[in-house]
């Protein structure tokens, strides 16, 4: 029976309706290396761990989440770790053997594991300032190993962004080789796909150093249909033995919107907990309400929905964060959306406060640079009629409870 998976990577049989697109991944790998778009909580690293999972033909898979990473030297450790996790005979039969700053960090453990190896790594003299060599050396044995590698790296944004603030020489050294080190791979059996919840292109355009990832083949991740909230709904209660009638699914439709894989979850599981407690008392529409406002809008989600007001201050280049913000407050308060024109109109009130405004091409250009940013990292999306509105319905309500009208009056 699946289970209800609530903040935890869905595996096994709880991993649902991403065939296709796996299949699509799988395919793409032959040729490129892939850029997984997703905003946080809607299955980018399920997908990640059912490669791992279920690997295809003969792809050895290593998976390596990277947000605390700061520094290169950082990410070659822990990408020899995740190899040591993920594929440790590959790694004591073919990357170590003749690598002496390998066999030698093995030959001091007797029993390898994880965080005893990722210190003896550690030991090693002089890696700050040779990672370069060590990543190196590391390549080139996938390279010869003439064995099919996948590298999947979570959460790449977040790593680069700590990377910059540690040392922007580092920053730019590490951002320089990579895209060398994927532009080699393709000559050989080595392939890399990388995600994260914050756009990296639109991060690094900020930057001007977009280049350095603009070979990546991207692949957003696709939503749910409203079919697949229907099915999984109905699966879920009906294998957990919940009554519910006709109006349920369609309720939970409308509320969500576009959903989100873990309020999906969240709501469902909170559906049949209030069943349990009722039984001889069908779930229905007006059920779903109770639920959704006093769960999903209350405390519960509070702490899962909060990242998306926290990472504006954190990604977010400062002169954006005030528009940004009061966006999507105009936003969350308006019924049907906003237009493109009137979203135009706040940003120069904004800027002609500011000393030295920015005006014509300059203004217009960061006007839609700030857009791009906030569509591709899942908060608003177009709709007809030149309007822009929140891309979740959840997320919209969300923040007009919370943050309505925080920027209103600055």
């Amino acid at each position: 029976m699946a289970d209800f998976i609530v903040g935890s990577p869905a595996r096994d049989d709880d991993f649902y309706f991403r065939g296709e697109f796996l299949e699509d991944l799988w395919e793409d790998l032959k040729k490129h290396n892939v850029l997984l778009l997703a905003p946080r909580r809607t299955g980018k690293t399920s997908v990640m761990y059912r490669m791992l999972d279920e690997p295809k033909e003969s792809w050895l898979v290593i998976h390596l989440n990277v947000e605390d990473l700061k520094s290169p030297d950082d990410f070659v450790i822990s990408l020899i770790d995740a190899i040591n996790e993920h594929q440790p005979s590959y790694l004591r039969e073919t990357l170590a053997k003749g690598w002496d700053f390998l066999s030698g960090t093995l030959a001091r453990i007797e029993k390898i594991e994880v965080s005893e190896f990722k210190l003896q790594l550690r030991k090693n003299e002089g890696l700050e300032s040779k990672w370069q060599d060590r990543a190196g050396e590391l390549i080139e044995r996938v390279f010869t190993s003439n064995q099919k590698i996948l590298f999947v790296i979570d959460e790449l944004p977040d790593m680069l962004n700590s990377m910059l603030d540690f040392s922007k020489e580092e920053y730019i050294l590490f951002l320089h080789w990579f895209r060398k080190i994927r532009d080699r791979s393709l000559q050989h059996n080595l392939r890399w796909l990388v995600g994260g919840s914050v756009n990296l292109i639109a991060a690094l355009d900020q930057q001007g150093m977009v280049k350095q990832v603009n070979d990546f083949k991207v692949e957003p991740l696709p939503s749910f249909t409203e079919g697949e909230v229907r099915i999984f709904v109905e699966q879920m209660l009906d294998k957990h033995g919940a009554k519910f009638d006709e109006t349920v699914v369609p309720r939970i439709s409308e509320l969500l919107g576009t959903p989100i894989p873990l309020f999906l979850q969240m709501l469902t599981q909170e559906l049949f907990r209030l069943w349990k407690r009722n039984k001889n008392k069908p779930l229905t529409a007006i059920v779903v309400d109770e639920v959704y406002s006093k769960s999903l809008l209350g405390e519960m989600a509070r702490d899962k929905l909060q990242h998306y007001r926290t990472r504006i201050d954190v990604h977010y280049p400062q002169e954006e964060r005030e528009a940004a913000c009061l966006f999507l407050g105009k936003l969350s308060l308006s019924d049907r959306g906003l237009s493109h024109r009137t979203l135009f109109q706040f940003y120069r009130q904004i800027e002609d406060r500011k000393t030295g405004p920015r005006i014509g091409p300059a203004l217009s250009q960061a006007f839609q640079r700030l857009m791009l940013h906030l569509q591709s990292d899942f908060y608003i999306e177009a709709r007809d009629n030149d309007a822009f509105d929140f891309a979740s319905r959840l997320l919209k309500n969300w923040w007009k409870k919370y943050y309505g009208y925080e920027c209103e009056g600055r």
